[in-house]
């Protein structure tokens, strides 16, 4: 009865793949005691908030010894380090479990966290299930690429400019009490629209589904 949340957390979570979001799953066993389930979007725009969620499980009483507080602590990286710290990189998520496990007890929870990548090209999602009082790591995982995309963060930008035409030529004609004004601004909006709904399919196709437009 104990693996069923677990079970249940980690079922939910790689649905979102269907969502345009990738999964690594390592669901905890007899092998594998302490499973991480890892949510992310494949492709991402420099500088914009890349989203990630995490779902932690484990066996009974394999997080018992614990000194301080479990974190949950993920960078994205050129390459991975042996622990957190010792990864260089953009931080997606810095967290303390909430709750923390229970003594003899199976695990099951999640943290989710963002960060803005800093750098282009293909970055690896390095995880980390970490007592930091004392440095233990109870579980990691690398198995996780993310592509901080040119031609997606090049797109969506695109994309945010058209928007931000569109929405001040809207306040102009809320503004605008003279016909001329009014017409001339309506023919704006009616291009700027189109503009909009171009652009918007371009990005969607260079970022695919899982990037927030």
């Amino acid at each position: 009865m104990t693996r069923r949340p677990a079970a249940a957390l980690v079922a939910a979570l790689a649905a979102t793949a269907g969502l345009g979001v990738c999964s690594s799953i390592a669901a905890a066993d007899s092998f594998t005691p302490v499973g991480l389930t890892i949510s992310i979007a494949p492709v991402a725009r420099r500088h914009a908030p890349l989203p990630i969620t995490v779902a932690i499980t484990a066996d009974p009483g394999v997080l018992d010894g614990s000194e301080g507080p479990l974190r949950m602590e993920v960078r994205l990286a050129p390459e991975c380090g042996g622990t957190f710290q010792t990864t260089p990189g953009t931080t997606l998520v810095n967290a303390a479990l909430n709750p923390q496990p229970s003594t003899g007890k199976a695990y099951a929870g999640s943290v989710k966290g963002s960060g803005r990548p800093s750098a282009y090209g293909a970055q690896t999602v390095c995880a980390f299930l970490e007592d930091t009082d004392i440095g233990r790591v109870y579980a990691n995982d690398e198995s996780m690429q993310v592509t901080v995309s040119p031609s997606c963060t090049g797109a969506a930008t695109a994309y945010d400019r058209a928007r931000a035409a569109l929405t001040r030529a809207q306040k102009q004609l809320r503004r605008s009490t003279r016909a001329a004004v009014r017409r001339r601004l309506k023919r704006k909006i009616a291009s700027r629209k189109r503009t909009v709904a171009r652009d918007k399919r371009r990005a969607t196709t260079a970022c695919g589904a899982g990037v927030a437009l």
